[in-house]
């Protein structure tokens, strides 16, 4: 069932980062959550290893994590990404 919405209209603050996450974001994510290393997949998205760490420290400040498993928790619970990783 819908749930009714409890109104939001929150303060607007003007701020320079989206509110998400944004497709590179995602792959990260997703890549890391099928185990690879934060070397594998700076090689397998073509980006520099420090680019990946930075935007995964970027991620957990997003969310208010401080680990990154809970990081991965996070990411499904806001479904950033798929549940079943299986193919």
């Amino acid at each position: 069932g819908g749930g009714a919405g409890a109104g939001g209209a929150g303060p607007t603050v003007a701020e320079e980062r989206p509110p998400g996450p944004d497709a590179t974001d995602l792959e990260i994510l997703s890549l890391l959550l099928a185990g690879m290393t934060d070397a594998r997949v700076a090689k397998q998205l073509d980006l520099g290893l420090r680019t990946v760490q930075r935007r995964v420290r970027g991620l957990m400040e997003l969310s208010g994590v401080t680990t990154r498993l809970q990081l991965g928790w996070h990411a499904y619970e806001k479904d950033w990404v798929a549940r079943d990783l299986r193919k």
